[in-house]
């Protein structure tokens, strides 16, 4: 496997991974996002999300807590001369943004790594306008690294692409897994409730769409009272 010792790098690297990457548009079809709003993207590490959505946006806020990939951030979206993404040097936990400034607010594989995500999720429903959505993406409890293992052999990854899959897998198997259950009881503890959830990467990730808890949401692609599975290449609904 190979090592890359600069989280900077590695995260950069991440990134731009075919998997990634794939699970990325799912996620921006999914989420049915529209040029008119604003999107904060909370542990946006090197910013490739927050970049690979930003055209279908009229402002992109990235979010990180290390001022190191911030500056890695603000270096790729220069690179790409792209004008309606920004990022801010910031906590999760204690947001440094102004109350309901954004139509969407995205969590990404990063939710089930902070000490306070109770917290998190509340700063993040405060920052998401009424109406707006705050999506959170984490590893499912099948995550771990036998069942990336066999993900890689089916998917084909190779090189740094199944390395980087399989990191993933080891630091979820760390960290006792977030299950929708739990996700909900977090969301209303805190004003919000899971309007729905959708399965990636052959169940081994689960994005949930979080709403204040009056806010009525059209969901382009699925019904509120269903899961979407998806490994990142096609769309199928199956009733929960």
């Amino acid at each position: 496997m190979r090592r890359i010792q600069d989280p900077v790098d590695f995260f950069d690297m991440v990134g731009q991974t075919d998997w990634h990457r794939a699970m990325q548009r799912t996620l921006i079809h999914w989420m049915g996002v529209h040029d008119s709003h604003r999107l904060l993207d909370v542990g946006c590490a090197a910013g490739w999300f927050a970049m690979q959505v930003s055209p279908r946006c009229q402002w992109v806020t990235g979010l990180d807590i290390s001022p190191e990939m911030v500056r890695r951030a603000e270096l790729n979206a220069q690179d790409y001369r792209l004008d309606n993404v920004s990022f801010v040097v910031g906590d999760a936990r204690d947001i440094p943004l102004p109350a309901a400034s954004f139509d969407w607010v995205t969590c990404i594989d990063v939710f089930h790594l902070l000490d306070d995500p109770a917290r998190a999720l509340a700063e993040m429903l405060r920052v998401c306008r009424p109406g707006g959505q705050v999506i959170v993406l984490n590893p499912t409890r099948q995550m771990n690294p036998w069942a990336a293992q066999a993900y890689c052999d089916r998917h084909r990854l190779v090189d740094f692409d199944r390395d980087s899959f399989l990191s993933w897998a080891t630091a979820a198997a760390r960290r006792p897994a977030l299950d929708l259950e739990s996700l909900q009881r977090m969301a209303l503890a805190c004003g919000g409730r899971v309007e729905s959830s959708m399965l990636l990467t052959d169940g081994l990730a689960v994005v949930s769409r979080v709403v204040h808890q009056q806010t009525e949401v059209y969901l382009p692609h699925a019904a509120a009272s269903r899961v979407v599975d998806t490994s990142c290449s096609h769309i199928c609904t199956k009733n929960v």
